[in-house]
């Protein structure tokens, strides 16, 4: 009893500290490890990089997700439960340079992070885009914020002009009473939310009854696109508090080269690699925290048919080394 109470506050606690959240403490695609491709022209373009996107306040370490001026493929991670009410989301950002972002006279521009009012393969819905176009000055970019589509639909751009190459840290608003969108930039870590930086209420298409993943788009133009961003440590959550803590999710993934894959399963197969190869111990519990399935496994898949659709938590252990990951069955 002991052991089940202990796991199921574990479990509480990363339900409310990460309703969707992603430190890229991997290698390789996104598509690959838990995000799933909903649209553009090729899978497996947004992918890892070495290092972290260092924010002053924020200890990093691990690796950050890139997207390239070009490229088409957007994904989206689940939440582990879907927001209702006020959706709040945040990433600590890097636009590298001006390479492939639309004028600073285009009104519109591109949208490379955002809300799903759903998750998988068929997204759609998105609320809360943040988007990108070239500043009034050189080496200079502008953000702005859309709520949703709809009607003359246009975002509300800042009139500061960022320099590239500098970190930032960004939190996206979405009121469903509302149907507003708000943008905070570098506000004050683990601070109560004050004024936003920009709102919208343009688009006006009603607001979606649920926020239920993340987006990261790559808009398929060279010319007038989402450029060249480096991108890290996302979160998805209900409250502001939890989007601009300035402990964000630790980069705990110490197991070399750690694949789990694919992230929805929907054969019963669940395959884990690593760079090791070793024999892994994985243990599959709940949401509740009850050990729902156990085995180890090296180069065959887990075999997790017998288990009902829904989303779970893994622990992988290879050579005392440790990793946890969150898992959907469909």
């Amino acid at each position: 009893m002991k052991k089940l109470y202990t796991l199921s506050l574990l479990f509480a606690g990363l339900l409310t500290f990460g309703q969707a959240s992603d430190p890229f403490n991997y290698t390789g695609a996104l598509d690959a490890n838990g995000w799933v491709k909903h649209s553009g022209a090729t899978a497996g373009q947004v992918v890892t990089a070495a290092g972290s996107v260092a924010y002053p306040g924020f200890t990093t370490s691990g690796n950050k997700a890139i997207i390239a001026a070009g490229n088409s493929e957007d994904i989206n991670l689940a939440s582990a439960a879907p927001i209702t009410g006020v959706a709040y989301y945040s990433s600590i950002i890097n636009i590298l340079n001006t390479t492939g972002l639309a004028a600073n006279t285009d009104p519109s521009g591109s949208y490379f992070l955002a809300f799903g009012a759903t998750a998988g393969t068929t997204t759609a819905i998105f609320s809360g885009r943040i988007y990108i176009k070239a500043g009034a000055t050189a080496n200079t970019f502008n953000l702005g914020i859309l709520n949703g589509a709809g009607g003359t639909a246009t975002p509300t751009y800042s009139t500061t002009n960022y320099a590239v190459g500098m970190a930032m840290f960004i939190v996206v608003k979405f009121n469903f009473t509302t149907n507003t969108a708000s943008l905070f930039v570098n506000p004050t870590l683990g601070g109560t939310e004050g004024a936003a930086t920009v709102t919208n209420v343009t688009g006006t298409t009603a607001a979606p009854a649920q926020i239920a993943s993340v987006v990261i788009r790559e808009a398929g133009t060279a010319t007038a696109g989402t450029g060249n961003v480096e991108i890290d440590e996302v979160r998805l959550q209900a409250t502001y508090a939890a989007v601009t803590s300035a402990v964000l999710g630790t980069k705990q993934n110490t197991i070399a080269g750690l694949k789990v894959y694919p992230n929805p399963v929907v054969n019963g197969n669940l395959f884990i690699t690593t760079d090791n190869n070793e024999a892994k111990q994985v243990i599959v519990y709940d949401l509740l925290g009850k050990l729902v399935l156990q085995d180890v496994v090296t180069n065959q898949p887990l075999n997790v048919s017998n288990l009902n659709s829904g989303v779970y938590m893994v622990k992988i252990t290879e050579d005392g080394k440790t990793a946890t990951r969150k898992l959907v069955i469909r």
